[in-house]
């Protein structure tokens, strides 16, 4: 701002040296270290101010107070003296008008009313939009809860269901295990006069039936033809075995058949290992094979049989046996044998 044209109010100090005020009623300038104001300060917050003046004589106008103000002779009318520029600023608080600061009361209470109707607003929205996602979780919630609920009652039906199955499978497994030692002891039965022969050497042209009369002419069991039902060979357990494979003869009675097991045992006890029944005691071709003669056994005996043979052989069992069907155990010869009759029983052995 230039002081070209400008009447001061303040003092008499027209050099163009500091800034000013403006009164906006009287158009008359006033320097700020005359109205003891900093120099930081704003001016265009000061943009509507009015000088003391114009303020007092509006103040007048609104209380309709016209009377002059009395001059006293005494008193020394000094024009307002001008701060020096190396001085430090005056610190003495701007006086304000009452309607100066009526002003700036409801300013400020507009400001204050704007940013908390903005601020409500604000809060508004976010607590809508808080709300919704509050609502949307109570439900997804609720949806979750009745899901849970619904798949702990399934659960609950399931644990009840299994356990029902468990004890149908006991029974089932009772029941097969009963139906198995029917079904094994039927199939024992049924060889019941039979006798199976193992490594007798196989001939393309022999005649099994009378290869049979022959061995038991040699054990001292002479069986005829008429006691001979059956005889034939049967396929190999393994099919890669190099071992014959067996020979099954059916008798005509379950006693020949123990008189003919019997006479095989007699034969070979207190004989050397070449000794016994072979292949040479029937003038058969080849090399000199060992034959052996024993119950013909179904698939389970037999492979329970086998068991119980290996089973003897890792825990010190002497004596391992068949008769009529049924495997005994004995570890030496003067202890009580054991009736083997399943695969469990041959586990409990100590």
């Amino acid at each position: 701002m230039s002081f070209t044209n400008k009447i001061l109010g303040c003092c008499e100090d027209n050099n163009d040296s500091g800034d000013f005020l403006e009164c906006v009623v009287c158009r008359k300038a006033y320097h700020l270290d005359c109205l003891s104001l900093s120099k930081d300060v704003n001016l265009e917050d000061l943009s509507e101010w009015e000088c003391p003046l114009c303020t007092t004589q509006r103040h007048k106008e609104s209380n309709n107070d016209n009377t002059p103000v009395r001059f006293n002779p005494n008193v020394t009318m000094r024009a307002c003296k001008r701060q020096a520029l190396q001085s430090p600023p005056s610190t003495a608080p701007t006086t304000l008008s009452e309607g100066d600061i009526q002003n700036m009361f409801k300013e400020l209470t507009l400001k204050i009313s704007s940013k908390i109707d903005s601020l409500s607003t604000s809060i508004s929205s976010e607590l809508k939009m808080v709300k919704e996602e509050m609502t949307d979780m109570r439900t997804s919630m609720d949806f979750m809860n009745s899901k849970f609920e619904s798949l702990l009652q399934e659960h609950e039906e399931t644990k009840k269901a299994m356990v029902e199955i468990q004890k149908e499978n006991s029974i089932l497994k009772s029941s097969v295990n009963d139906l198995n030692m029917r079904i094994n002891a039927l199939e024992q039965n049924a060889r019941s006069s039979n006798v199976e022969i193992q490594c007798l050497p196989e001939q393309k042209t022999e005649n099994l039936t009378q290869i049979v009369t022959q061995l038991g002419a040699v054990i001292g069991c002479p069986a005829s033809q008429d006691q001979i039902i059956h005889c034939s060979r049967v396929a190999k357990m393994k099919p890669n075995s190099s071992r014959p494979r067996s020979v099954i003869v059916q008798f005509a009675s379950m006693r020949t058949r123990d008189e003919f097991l019997a006479a095989s045992i007699n034969f070979n006890r207190n004989k050397s290992n070449h000794e016994k029944l072979n292949s040479s005691h029937l003038a058969l071709k080849g090399e000199k094979t060992a034959i052996f003669i024993t119950e013909h056994l179904s698939p389970t005996n037999k492979m329970l049989n086998a068991a119980a043979r290996s089973t003897a052989k890792e825990k010190g069992y002497k004596h391992v046996w068949v008769r009529n069907g049924k495997i005994f155990m004995r570890k030496t010869d003067g202890s009580n044998y054991i009736l083997v009759r399943d695969l469990n029983a041959l586990k409990d052995l100590k």
